[in-house]
């Protein structure tokens, strides 16, 4: 009975729709998950089969600051390619992004990533006006750049999104990523849908109660 309070507690602070929450059993408690997405690869070291993960990068946001992975620690990371000169579908795409920026002010580790496609153009002066479109406090939503082979990389083969090289720039998803803090790839959201955008903000929860319960069953 005092496991299921606790539930109903974590769940009542993060707002989760009963759709998602827990179906209570007699004696224990079961989760829907979210899927992870990418084949599953042997591990070498572990000697066991792993999920495919975002592979550690070194960009640079739009503060001239250089991060990597290890800057978003345990956080879950919503990812998104844009481009700053873009008129029609970036600005729709991190406008919708901004909209689950603010919907998540209360979960401070939510944390956004939006990687520039044209590195050429888009310097980190360039980064930082357009961050300030969108009110990006750089602490939680990094606009990030790097060189166009390392974009191109994290893009296939880190979020597993498909790219092609254009003359300029690259040819880039609409997609919003949602990464765990395991640093696997837990859904896809078409950025420019708002049912997409509203479900994204669902699973987001969803993950915070499987964070939750994990760290209750793995205590550091």
């Amino acid at each position: 009975m005092r496991k299921h309070k606790e539930v109903i507690i974590i769940l009542s602070i993060i707002g989760l729709p009963v759709l998602f929450y827990a179906i209570l059993k007699t004696g224990h408690t079961t989760f829907v998950k979210l899927p992870i997405y990418g084949e599953r690869v042997y591990d070498e070291q572990l000697k066991d089969t792993v999920f495919h993960t975002l592979p550690n990068f070194t960009l640079t946001d739009q503060t001239g600051s250089v991060i990597s992975l290890k800057d978003f620690d345990t956080s879950i990371i919503i990812a998104d390619f844009f481009f700053a000169s873009c008129k029609d579908v970036c600005p729709k795409l991190n406008k919708n992004m901004e909209q689950v920026y603010y919907g998540t002010r209360s979960m401070p580790n939510v944390k956004f990533l939006s990687h520039t496609v044209d590195p050429d153009n888009d310097s980190v002066s360039v980064l930082a006006a357009y961050a300030k479109r969108f009110n990006a406090e750089p602490y939680r939503w990094h606009f990030v750049t790097g060189s166009k082979q390392e974009l191109f990389d994290i893009a296939m083969k880190g979020y597993l999104v498909p790219v092609t090289k254009e003359d300029t720039t690259i040819d880039h998803s609409q997609n919003l990523i949602l990464i765990d803090p395991w640093r696997r790839i837990r859904g896809y959201y078409d950025g420019l849908n708002e049912e997409d955008v509203k479900k994204l903000m669902d699973e987001i929860k969803v993950l915070q109660v499987e964070i939750y319960e994990r760290s209750k069953n793995n205590p550091r």
